[in-house]
């Protein structure tokens, strides 16, 4: 069993069904805490990829996560085959949603109000659940797939959270590569800069939103159907892990890739060791203080000013 938000601190000490020791209770939990905090960082990273480039609060954002989860799970439940091999399709499918949506409800009213922005992304976010909920029930689901643990020293690593930190860390590599490197990618970084001087020089605008919406429900894809790996779904799952990323996105810095991730390592080391350590649900009071706290001496985020 993963560690994850559901978990007691009583799971947390045999999450992978053996005991820890005393001598090695610390390396164990810094290795949970790292496979949680790449997990957080993954979901993150759609959620400031949309708003460091469009200024767009998705709502709409665990909603996406919860569609790629039951496209993973009909494909392999239809097919026999292991889910890995539907992660892509997962993520290409979820690309295509999301440029849909971004034409038919964001486009027309990028130039109003942020809030019509945020009720017409919770609109969508509605409306996908709920879709999901007739099309599939709300009875939880998993994938199809033994995944044990991998150990060295008296230390355990639950297969699941390794393949979703290295899946994590390979989207974060992959995106700065993209945005640095290629000509697309420095044209997005300049709207996220300066939109009316993006358009000046030349950039089409609209084009770059409607890729950046789509590669914000891919990376919400990609963490969705990564999630499963580790844990039970259902249609709801994604609103928890809304939260969560909302609060990691300003913890990190809002349009930050590397601060999505260092936001989300905070948050997985705190609750990890606030589980561990805290009784009751105190580690969760510890995450909005150092929320509250941050947003107090740092407004901008802990990598603020260092979008994409």
């Amino acid at each position: 069993m993963a560690v994850s938000s559901h978990l007691s601190p009583g799971i947390v000490a045999t999450a992978v069904g053996v005991p820890l020791q005393s001598g090695t209770t610390i390396v164990q939990l810094l290795v949970f805490a790292l496979l949680l905090g790449g997990i957080y960082g993954l979901v993150a990273l759609g959620l400031t990829m949309i708003f460091g480039v469009m200024d767009v609060i998705n709502f709409a954002h665990g909603a996406l996560m919860v569609l790629a989860m039951y496209i993973v799970w009909s494909l392999s439940s239809a097919s026999g085959l292991t889910p890995l091999v539907f992660i892509p399709i997962a993520v290409v499918a979820l690309f295509g949603v999301g440029i849909l949506i971004h034409h038919f409800t964001i486009a027309p009213i990028m130039e109003a109000p942020q809030e019509n922005q945020l009720i017409v992304t919770f609109g969508v976010m509605l409306i996908l659940i709920s879709s999901i909920e007739i099309a599939f029930s709300p009875n939880p689901r998993s994938y199809n797939i033994d995944l044990g643990s991998v150990g060295a020293a008296g230390v355990f690593i639950p297969e699941g959270q390794l393949y979703a930190l290295v899946i994590s860390i390979t989207a974060v590599i992959g995106m700065w590569l993209f945005l640095q490197r290629t000509q697309l990618g420095r044209a997005i970084r300049g709207t996220a800069d300066n939109r009316s001087g993006a358009k000046f020089v030349g950039i089409n605008i609209k084009r770059i939103d409607y890729l950046t919406f789509g590669l914000g429900a891919a990376l919400a894809g990609l963490a969705g159907a990564a999630i499963p790996l580790i844990q039970r779904f259902d249609p709801y799952i994604g609103d928890v892990y809304l939260i969560n990323a909302f609060v990691i996105v300003v913890l990190g810095g809002l349009g930050s890739f590397p601060g999505a991730l260092l936001g989300g390592m905070i948050i997985g080391f705190v609750q990890v060791f606030g589980q561990f350590y805290l009784p009751g649900s105190v580690y969760q009071v510890m995450i909005f203080m150092i929320f509250i706290l941050v947003l107090l001496l740092r407004p901008e985020g802990l990598l603020g000013g260092k979008r994409t």
